[in-house]
């Protein structure tokens, strides 16, 4: 007799598991939409795409050079930094030194995977940072993502 209340009690508990986990996954939310971003200084245009993914969203960052002459650039890690709601981007790693030329498209980090946020709209601030000819240059902007 005791054996069957406890196969029903440990069916309840994975029976509740289960509900609970699937309630989790249809409650989380997803990102409504693809979202683009560009920002440009001179001869310098930032590309952000950010995409849904797996477990949230994944973007993608890169640089493009669209001057006439091969330049080198500096920059420290990460080259554009993201955030989320708050302007507070941070660039410490070591220096890294590339060769652009007229139309290049610099991929200098892997996609950064973001976990889903809370359902709503949310700010995006992008700050790209590198030296060209040993002038600072910051490239900004914003943009909002909404999940659903």
């Amino acid at each position: 007799m005791k054996r069957k209340y406890l196969l029903i009690a440990i069916s309840l508990v994975i029976i509740v598991a289960v509900g609970f986990f699937a309630f989790q996954k249809f409650q989380s939310a997803s990102l409504a939409e693809t979202v683009i971003l560009e920002g440009q200084h001179e001869d310098f245009v930032v590309h952000i795409q950010i995409e849904p993914d797996q477990d949230g969203v994944r973007v993608l960052r890169s640089l493009q050079y669209i001057g006439d002459e091969d330049i080198t650039i500096e920059h420290r890690s990460p080259l554009t930094q993201i955030t989320i709601n708050t302007d507070n981007a941070v660039f410490t790693g070591s220096t890294i030194k590339k060769h652009l030329q007229q139309g290049s498209q610099y991929y200098t980090q892997e996609p950064l995977r973001i976990p889903a946020l809370n359902k709503g709209t949310h700010v995006i601030y992008v700050h790209t940072q590198f030296k060209k000819d040993g002038e600072q240059i910051d490239i900004k902007s914003k943009g909002e993502v909404r999940f659903e």
